[in-house]
C-alpha cells in the first residue's frame, strides 16, 4: 500500500503540481485548501506525511502546525513545511529603501523572526522545510527520506 501524504497549501496549482509529483512517484496524495480542511483529514485518516504550507488563510500552516504536536494521536507524523515567505521576505528587504513609506517593517521583521525560530530556535520543529518554488527532485527525495520510501 502506497503512503499517503496530505498537501496542504492555498492555492490550488500548488496542490494540483504537488499532487501529481507525489503519484507519479508512488505516494498517495490527499489535498487540502487550508489548515481547517488539513486538521479535518488528518482526522479522518493519519497521514504518513504531512505537507504543510505557511501562509494561508483561515487557519495558517503555523496553527496548524502547533495544534498538530500537542495532539497526541499526530504530534509522530512528519511534517515538511513549504514556505514563499522566506523569498517575499527576502524580496522586502531587497526594496525596503526604495520607497520613504516603511508600511511593511513590521511585517517584515515578524516573518523573519517566526521563521528563524521555528527554522531554528523552536523546540518542537518541522522535520523539514521547502522553499517556493519547489525543485520537484528535491521534494521528492525529501518525502521519500520522511517517509522512509
Amino acid at each position: 500500500m502506497s503512503k499517503q501524504v496530505l498537501v496542504v497549501d492555498d492555492d490550488q496549482n500548488t496542490v494540483t503540481y504537488l499532487s501529481v509529483m507525489l503519484s507519479e512517484n508512488g505516494f498517495t496524495p490527499i489535498p487540502a485548501g487550508d489548515g481547517v480542511e488539513g486538521l479535518a483529514k488528518v482526522n479522518e485518516s493519519i497521514p504518513d506525511l504531512i505537507v504543510l504550507d505557511v501562509m494561508m488563510p483561515k487557519k495558517s500552516g503555523l496553527v496548524m502546525f502547533k495544534q498538530l504536536k500537542k495532539d497526541d494521536r499526530f504530534k509522530d507524523i512528519p511534517i515538511l513545511m513549504l514556505t514563499g515567505v522566506s523569498g517575499v521576505v527576502e524580496e522586502m528587504e531587497q526594496h525596503k529603501d526604495d520607497t520613504f513609506e516603511h508600511p511593511y517593517d513590521n511585517l517584515r521583521e515578524t516573518l523573519k523572526k517566526a521563521i528563524l525560530a521555528m527554522r531554528e530556535d523552536a523546540p518542537v520543529r518541522p522535520d523539514m522545510f521547502v522553499d517556493k518554488p519547489v525543485d520537484p527532485d528535491s521534494f521528492i527525495a525529501k518525502v521519500k527520506e520522511l517517509t522512509g520510501g
